[in-house]
């Protein structure tokens, strides 16, 4: 009976959506309040910014951490979505209701996210893993403040930081939304109403703060204040 009953836990789509909805708060959610604050760090100048690079970098295990706690919930959360968007219904079309309109949004900002999430590893983590394999000693090179602004001056790189950070800071505010309801934190009206201007205020803080590492980064690479080396130049453009 005992075994009957965990197969049928396997299939039950309401466990696996539970467990998508958690996903994106912990340990996703998480990690993306704390990456946003290590990169406003920039706003202090590169000294401040290369040295929280260099703790995270130097925490024991940081490969496996990594994998454990972003990359496969990610690949989880984000596989699990795309299943949703996919089979998923939104009554858009015949009612025009602000939460249809928010569910509609969640689909769409989770495909933006998907994109610029793997765009984003690509052009940070995995250059770091490339300068180590190749025997960089110091491969945070690859994510240093001099490389991250010099990716910013270029618009095309800039305006996908802007479209990508808005999708995801919406896609994880708006899924604390549906997270709340979703596991009975939030049940009245009242209860969902208040959340819904917590999580608005949540959304134009964090997106905000992520803006404003941006744009203070492209201005330092327009202006040339910080320099590059020719190496870190060719593995992130």
């Amino acid at each position: 009976m005992a075994v009957t009953q965990a197969k049928g836990r396997l299939h039950d789509p309401y466990l696996w959506h539970r467990l998508h909805s958690a996903s994106g708060i912990f340990p996703i959610g998480f990690f993306l309040v704390q990456h946003l604050i290590a990169n406003s760090y920039a706003l202090r100048g590169a000294g401040a910014y290369n040295t929280v690079i260099k703790v995270y970098g130097g925490l024991p295990f940081v490969a496996v951490l990594e994998v454990l706690l972003i990359y496969i919930p990610i690949l989880y959360h984000s596989i699990y979505g795309i299943w949703i968007t996919a089979y998923g219904q939104s009554n858009l079309g015949r009612y025009s209701y602000g939460r249809n309109w928010m569910y509609f949004m969640q689909r769409v900002s989770g495909i933006i996210a998907f994109f610029y999430i793997g765009f984003h590893v690509w052009n940070t983590s995995l250059q770091k893993y490339f300068l180590l394999w190749q025997g960089n000693p110091n491969p945070e090179q690859a994510i240093s403040y001099s490389a991250m602004s010099a990716q910013m001056a270029d618009p095309v790189h800039f305006w996908i930081q802007v479209v990508g950070i808005i999708a995801v800071v919406f896609h994880f505010t708006n899924g604390f939304w549906n997270f709340c309801i979703r596991w009975g934190l939030t049940i009245s009206a009242r209860s969902q109403r208040l959340n819904q201007y917590g999580c608005w205020a949540l959304f134009f803080v964090f997106t905000g703060m992520g803006l404003w590492s941006i744009a203070h980064l492209r201005a330092d690479g327009l202006r040339g204040t910080v320099t590059q080396s020719p190496a870190v130049a060719v593995m992130v453009h």
